[in-house]
């Protein structure tokens, strides 16, 4: 294991574009937080403090920050990508191969490349959440319920870069595979809204926004479904409370992206398989 975490290492640390976005990501991390917490946009000349609204309130601020800083996941997501590009760019897998690396141990050394760059964040988001918390929370009973969400958050950037790392292997350049990910996210979006349709005329336009959906469970879909959108109520707002509501992970797209996980990396392990490279 740790030959080919040297391996992966020597690669991304002498990749400038690599340690770039690498950069540029755990930044953005740091920056959410200090940027968040001051920002307090103007609606109807009523100046909204985000803190004073919940924000950084335990437990809701578990979702709020791993929701948020899960849009930057792409910055990685692009590392992955480029960093197996690369080898087919750069004939490094054709080198590698031919002194002694089997494709099985190719492929493990840029799934633990990637599940340690999912820890790293993880434990960043962690980190940052709770001192956040710490310092602006208006009570500190709860700390840790709701935690489940920065668990969420490990899950959702395995996947995505299991997902990446397919992408990557099967069509070799960047920009295909990035305009790959483009179009697997419009084809889930184009599904989800067919099935809201049929729903609808089915029920004489009548939808229940919290019924079950198929679509919901597309592999996007599911990923994104694990830290969805931080529930409000506005009436907190009126009673000088926290304006957001808590919730918990659902279970079931835990399960389904899991399972997503795993089966893009037996893909990209048959596709390496018998590919001739």
């Amino acid at each position: 294991m740790k030959r080919l975490l040297n391996i992966e290492w020597n690669k991304i640390f002498y990749y400038k574009s690599a340690r770039i976005f690498t950069i540029l990501y755990f930044l953005m991390l740091a920056a959410v937080g200090v940027v968040l917490a001051y920002i307090k946009p103007e609606i109807g000349g009523i100046e909204l403090d985000i803190a004073q609204l919940g924000f950084f309130n335990f437990p809701d601020i578990w979702q709020n920050i791993a929701y948020v800083v899960a849009i930057g996941k792409i910055f990685l997501g692009v590392i992955v990508i480029m960093n197996v590009t690369n080898e087919f760019s750069n004939g490094t897998l054709k080198q590698n191969l031919i002194d002694g690396l089997s494709k099985k141990e190719f492929l493990q050394s840029k799934l633990l490349t990637n599940f340690i760059f999912a820890a790293v964040s993880t434990l960043f988001v962690f980190a940052i959440s709770l001192i956040l918390g710490f310092v602006f929370s208006n009570s500190q009973d709860a700390v840790f319920r709701g935690v489940e969400f920065i668990g969420a958050y490990f899950i959702k950037l395995a996947f995505f870069f299991s997902f990446c790392l397919f992408l990557a292997l099967l069509l070799r350049k960047s920009a295909f595979s990035l305009l790959g990910l483009f179009v697997w996210w419009v084809v889930e979006g184009i599904i989800s809204v067919v099935e809201v349709l049929i729903i609808m005329a089915r029920n004489n336009g009548n939808i229940d926004p919290e019924g079950f959906f198929i679509s919901n469970f597309l592999p996007l879909k599911s990923s994104a479904n694990l830290i969805n959108f931080p529930t409000m109520n506005p009436q907190g707002f009126i009673t000088g409370k926290s304006i957001f509501v808590s919730s918990s992970v659902d279970w079931m797209f835990v399960l389904s992206t899991v399972f997503y996980t795993a089966l893009f990396i037996w893909l990209s392990y048959r596709l390496l398989k018998k590919r001739d490279l």
